[in-house]
């Protein structure tokens, strides 16, 4: 009984967002609707946990329930007004998950998470190159008006973007399954560290594109990623060591400060790039996720209010999780699927594939190696941002990658959390508490 009056009230919610979002100011609007993405987020999670599923799943469906391919409630224009909390949820998250990573634990697993990155990052991209470049070039669309070099670089680029992770999905379930011990941790590690470690294959990806399709050698762009990730750190270390200041001598409202830093962050990292961009023509783009990230870690492992810090972000993070993967789903572009399903399930089977059986070997010695493979299917915004890089730098070909990627990323982003927690539950070295 209990149930179907929560999923009543979800009812109601969805509609009032339609009855009270006509002839209202934009600004009122979108106020209105994250409101209501945060009541129904939250009611929607409830009801897709009872049933053993991922809060999140519940989130991201009510997105693309409300997004503009279905109820078209969250339309481009609200979107785009409500766009700055998806970024402050973007740096947020990033703080968190560089809480969570807990330097004991880690000099524990280190060389678990060594062997899982390495052996995904090369098995799973050339075993995901390898079958679009000899077999499954035949369904890339619009396939018949490329030429043999053209469909060599999409197979060198999907096979680097299937490298690529979500560190906030993978954050998130392992947050509400209250997972602890070596598995989780050795999840999130390993996660984080291919989620930066694609950057740098695609930066290297894109050069060797470019001299596939252009006989020319761009290695400027490759030198701008290294400068990116020198310099996103050491942002990192500076805001960690500015945080742990203020921690130890201001006994302040804690949450206020972390979410007012995230969206500070976001803002300054893009300021930095525009004026580098029109100063000194350089492409530069501080990724916010990897210096809050290094922040994160900075104030859990190398300062003593560490605890804190991870205590003030956890009673916040709920509505930022909410609003996050709710906006994630209305973002999903499953309309592309109509004209990619083949591609993109073939990717999807194949990445699968090959995650399973990397880990697998990477682990197995572990007892819990079986279920390692499926943990690391999710995949979102570094990836998305990713395709649209190609989409920028060759535009004749770009949109066929993008359209790929983003249909198989939406499978991955709905099928992930599924996979996850169940191996949350089912490894040996991981304790839940749903």
């Amino acid at each position: 009984m209990k149930r179907i009056l929560v999923a009543g009230v979800l009812v109601g919610i969805i509609l009032l967002t339609q009855y009270f979002t006509t002839n209202v100011s934009p600004t009122a609007e979108a106020t209105f609707i994250a409101g209501l993405i945060l009541l129904g987020g939250h009611i929607a999670g409830h009801l897709l946990s009872r049933i053993g599923l991922p809060r999140i799943t519940g989130y991201l469906g009510l997105g693309i329930l409300l997004g503009p391919q279905s109820l078209a409630v969250i339309d481009p224009e609200t979107a785009t007004r409500l766009g700055f909390l998806k970024e402050l949820a973007v740096a947020f998250i990033a703080l968190a998950a560089g809480a969570e990573l807990r330097l004991q634990q880690l000099r524990e697993r280190i060389g678990t998470i060594l062997s899982l990155t390495l052996s995904m990052a090369g098995f799973v991209s050339v075993s995901v190159f390898s079958f679009f470049f000899l077999v499954g070039s035949h369904f890339l669309p619009a396939s018949t008006h490329m030429g043999e070099m053209e469909k060599a670089a999409v197979a060198v680029l999907l096979g680097i973007l299937a490298v690529a992770r979500s560190p906030s999905s993978a954050l998130a379930v392992i947050r509400e399954c209250r997972a602890r011990g070596q598995f989780p941790e050795t999840v999130l590690g390993v996660t984080v560290a291919l989620d930066v470690l694609s950057i740098v294959l695609f930066a290297l990806g894109l050069s060797v594109c470019q001299a596939l399709v252009s006989s020319t050698v761009d290695l400027r762009f490759a030198l701008t990623v290294g400068a990116e990730l020198i310099g996103g750190v050491a942002m990192g270390l500076l805001l960690g060591a500015a945080l742990a200041f203020y921690i130890g001598k201001v006994p302040g409202h804690l949450p206020l400060l972390l979410l007012g830093t995230a969206l500070v962050v976001t803002h300054v990292a893009h300021g930095i790039a525009d004026y580098v961009r029109d100063t000194h023509e350089l492409p530069l783009h501080l990724e916010p996720l990897l210096i809050c990230v290094t922040a994160g870690f900075t104030v859990r492992n190398l300062s003593a209010g560490g605890d804190r810090f991870a205590e003030a972000i956890h009673s916040v993070s709920l509505p930022v999780f909410v609003l996050f993967f709710c906006l994630a789903g209305a973002s999903l572009d499953l309309q592309s699927l109509r004209t990619t399903w083949a591609a993109a399930l073939l990717y999807v089977v194949v990445r699968g594939a090959s995650l399973f059986g990397s880990c697998w070997f990477a682990a197995r010695h572990d007892e819990d190696g079986a279920w390692y493979g499926i943990s690391f299917l999710t995949q979102a915004g570094v990836s998305l941002g990713l395709a649209l890089e190609v989409v920028r730098r060759f535009p004749d070909w770009g949109a066929v990658f993008a359209t790929i990627a983003v249909a198989a990323i939406s499978i991955n982003q709905l099928i992930g959390p599924v996979a996850m927690k169940l191996a949350l539950q089912s490894a040996h070295t991981s304790q839940t508490r749903s």
